[in-house]
């Protein structure tokens, strides 16, 4: 048989109505707390990655912006260009891999996704026919320090 407790006098169960309450009130701040501490990370982590894939654009403009070399040669005047080979980064001849460079940052469901590339077919023929990778062996040169934009402490 469970324990009888003797009735509690007015006054007792008023303070006891008032922390149920005040514990009622305060779960709602609690919640309130925590949406408000999950849309700052959120927030948080979508500047993260935009910074990051600002970062890894500015990298890949600045592996590519080496430009051809140019000169006369020794027969008739012909031009003669010192384009990139293979294992290369893509020399700039026209700069229009470099301006057409884009990045940006989509969230969808609570995943954010960034991407860096272009919409130029050339710079897929580079990048996985020709073996002058640029977008994939920039990001892996610079995986550290992207990891340290997307993981490091929250100031």
């Amino acid at each position: 048989m469970p324990p009888t407790f003797p009735k509690a006098d007015a006054r007792v169960e008023a303070a006891r109505q008032r922390m149920v309450g005040a514990a009622q009130q305060s779960s709602v701040r609690i919640e309130w707390f925590i949406n408000e501490v999950s849309n700052k990370i959120t927030m948080t982590m979508e500047r993260r990655v935009w910074m990051a894939t600002e970062f890894l654009k500015s990298k890949v403009v600045q592996n590519i912006s080496r430009p051809v070399t140019k000169g006369t040669g020794s027969r008739g005047g012909r031009v003669i260009t010192g384009r990139s080979v293979a294992g290369e980064f893509p020399k700039a001849e026209t700069t229009q891999l470099m301006k057409t460079l884009m990045s940006g940052v989509i969230v969808r469901g609570g995943i954010i996704d960034g991407f860096v590339g272009t919409p130029l077919d050339y710079g897929v023929i580079l990048e996985l026919r020709m073996r002058r990778s640029f977008l994939v062996r920039t990001l892996n040169e610079q995986r550290g320090q992207i990891t340290r934009l997307l993981t490091g402490p929250i100031t």
